[in-house]
């Protein structure tokens, strides 16, 4: 009889830290998860750029994909974080 109380005591306590440790502080717009990065206008600025270099990337191999004939004579750089 004794193993009976066990599990719904066990699911209870459960619950109750999941809502004291995540659903409360998220409720109270703390979060759980880790801070987001500050964005500065040269973080913003260089992430343009990468975007902007994987673009140019993913245009230059869609054309030499379309027409192999018209590939460039130099390949596109690969993109560096």
């Amino acid at each position: 009889m004794t193993g009976l109380w066990l599990v719904p005591a066990a699911t209870a306590l459960a619950a109750a830290l999941t809502y004291v440790c995540c659903i409360r502080p998220m409720r109270r717009h703390d979060g759980c998860g880790p801070a987001t990065p500050e964005r500065t206008e040269k973080r913003v600025e260089a992430e343009i750029r990468r975007t902007r270099e994987e673009l140019d990337l993913l245009r230059a191999r869609a054309a030499v994909k379309a027409d192999p004939a018209a590939a460039p004579e130099r390949g596109p750089e690969t993109i560096r974080p």
